[in-house]
């Protein structure tokens, strides 16, 4: 097993302490938030797992499938189960106030912006794609691990700052996130386009790249308009919700 192996083995066994130590208080935690972060976290287990990231270091199609499971499909299960809520719950109230000032911080505004995580997610796409850095990837051990960590890191921030469920203070506006998602799916949609008509990167034989390319376009859209359901999802309940507080007004 390795590190990946590890680190979310053992994010899935804290995840069902958290839950069972939640119902033994006889607070109500969803069962299925449980099930999607345990599944997420399986997947990025799998997917890189040393069997898979060789297979992946020698056809394009099957990297491209680690890409999307680790840094897009995976993301939205460990973050919409919505494990800082959760261990919230189970640690002393003084751990939930450094949370807050921790999220508070200017720093840590910036990094998870939107517009910021659109940034580190994306565009590290169009970097690894569209320059040499995919080549040295293969040629450096340590380039792909970072890489791997990166996407999955960005991915779980992108997710967090477009439609996370735990608490965000000052977290921009509907209006913001929504053209955010709209921007980051055109480019990524754009990308895999440009990747397919003018064969980039080079030295991957032409149909494993278009295959990969039309994995990453169907695919990647589609964990996009989930993101985009949910925001509407959230839309739809600030908006009945601020009708109520108007109808209980007057």
């Amino acid at each position: 097993m390795n590190a990946f192996g590890f680190i979310f083995s053992l994010l899935a066994v804290l995840y069902w302490a958290g839950y069972c130590h939640v119902r033994r208080r006889g607070q109500h935690w969803p069962f299925w938030r449980l099930g999607i972060f345990n599944l997420a976290a399986i997947a990025v287990v799998i997917v890189l797992s040393p069997p898979l990231m060789h297979w992946a270091h020698h056809d394009f199609r099957a990297h491209m499938m680690v890409h999307l499971i680790a840094g897009m499909v995976a993301p939205l299960g460990l973050v919409m189960a919505s494990p800082i809520s959760l261990a919230l719950k189970c640690v002393p109230k003084s751990w939930g106030r450094f949370w807050v000032c921790l999220v508070a911080r200017p720093l840590v505004r910036l990094v998870s912006h939107p517009i910021t995580a659109t940034l580190l997610n994306v565009g590290a796409m169009y970097a690894l794609y569209m320059t040499d850095v995919y080549a040295w990837m293969f040629e450096t051990p340590w380039l792909a691990a970072w890489l791997h960590w990166h996407f999955v890191i960005a991915g779980c921030l992108f997710t967090w700052a477009i439609a996370g469920p735990d608490p965000a203070p000052r977290r921009p506006s509907l209006g913001l996130r929504f053209g955010t998602l709209f921007v980051a799916m055109v480019a990524h949609a754009t990308l895999a386009k440009w990747m397919y008509y003018f064969h980039l990167p080079s030295a991957v034989p032409l149909k494993e790249l278009q295959q990969g390319t039309e994995l990453m376009f169907y695919l990647g859209e589609l964990t996009e308009a989930f993101l985009a359901y949910w925001l509407m999802r959230q839309w739809v309940r600030s908006t009945s919700l601020r009708d109520l507080n108007k109808v209980t007004t007057y």
